[in-house]
């Protein structure tokens, strides 16, 4: 009897201290301590996360474009035409002058990191690397094309996605949002600007070296529109420099054809002369 109960006396106390626990576990749950998972889910939905994804997803998949518009250089010589331009991603950017949006007078190309310029009405063309258009900041056709249809970028690693978040540090700057790779090119400094909408605004190149943050490349971008590859900016303003020489470029796009077979050519004429780089800026001039 006396060891019965004992083991009822000892059942009792367990039930008391188990019953202790549940009341204990109430009582904290009234202010919940996050698991791993929670702080996480919690750091999903912080503003600044939130902002860096919608950016991140306003970036659509595509594989070829066509489009028309109109192409402006400005610099020592400045040029305004009527335009078709066609793109392979990850390929090939082809831009097709053509005064009144009739007779092709000359071509841009770029393939790989090269750029093809052509000359019809003097026969002549320029064989460069393709970073004789970003101020010597080594790049690609990606990331052209990325420049060209106003998505932001990491070098080196493509397009900027969801994946990427935390590779890029997050900013509300005069009311604008920002986002600045961590990693930066050696040698330069560069960010992309964003509107309250999530519309790209401005990428801006400065050099590391540079103590009062002049912009050697820039580019500003406006009427963003959607598309089927997600937010394009159809208004795009390139400001850099070429040997020295302060140069524009400005597109325009209307008409977008999406994910249909484009065909660019790619060959140089015979009996084209080749000239330097420096003379881009004279290309397709009528003298």
């Amino acid at each position: 009897m006396m060891k019965k109960a004992k083991y009822i006396l000892s059942m009792l106390a367990l039930a008391g201290m188990l019953a202790s626990c549940g009341a204990h576990k109430a009582a904290v749950n009234d202010t919940p301590k996050y698991t791993l998972t929670d702080t996480a889910k919690k750091a999903e939905s912080t503003p600044q996360v939130s902002h860096v994804t919608k950016i991140a997803n306003s970036f659509g998949a595509w594989t070829t474009l066509r489009a028309g518009g109109s192409v402006s250089i400005g610099g020592t010589q400045s040029l305004s035409s009527s335009m078709q331009i066609r793109m392979e991603r990850g390929k090939s950017i082809y831009i097709s002058v053509r005064p009144m949006g009739i007779m092709e007078v000359g071509r841009l190309i770029i393939t790989g990191d090269t750029l093809l310029v052509i000359d019809k009405l003097h026969k002549r063309y320029i064989l460069e690397d393709a970073k004789l258009l970003t101020a010597g900041i080594p790049i690609n056709v990606s990331t052209l094309q990325d420049i060209f249809l106003g998505r932001a970028f990491i070098l080196g690693k493509g397009t900027f996605n969801s994946g990427m978040s935390s590779m890029v540090t997050f900013a509300n700057v005069d009311g604008s949002y920002m986002i600045r790779p961590k990693e930066q090119y050696k040698g330069f400094e560069y960010d992309f600007k964003f509107d309250k909408n999530y519309h790209i605004k401005s990428l801006e190149v400065i050099p590391a070296t540079s103590t009062n943050k002049v912009t050697t490349y820039s580019v500003d971008y406006s009427d963003v529109k959607t598309s089927l590859a997600g937010q394009i900016a159809t208004k795009v303003k390139v400001a850099t420099q070429i040997n020295r020489s302060s140069v524009s470029l400005a597109l325009e796009y209307s008409g977008y054809t999406w994910n249909e077979e484009v065909t660019i050519d790619t060959k140089i004429p015979e009996n084209y002369t080749r000239v330097s780089g420096s003379s881009l800026l004279g290309m397709f001039s009528v003298e």
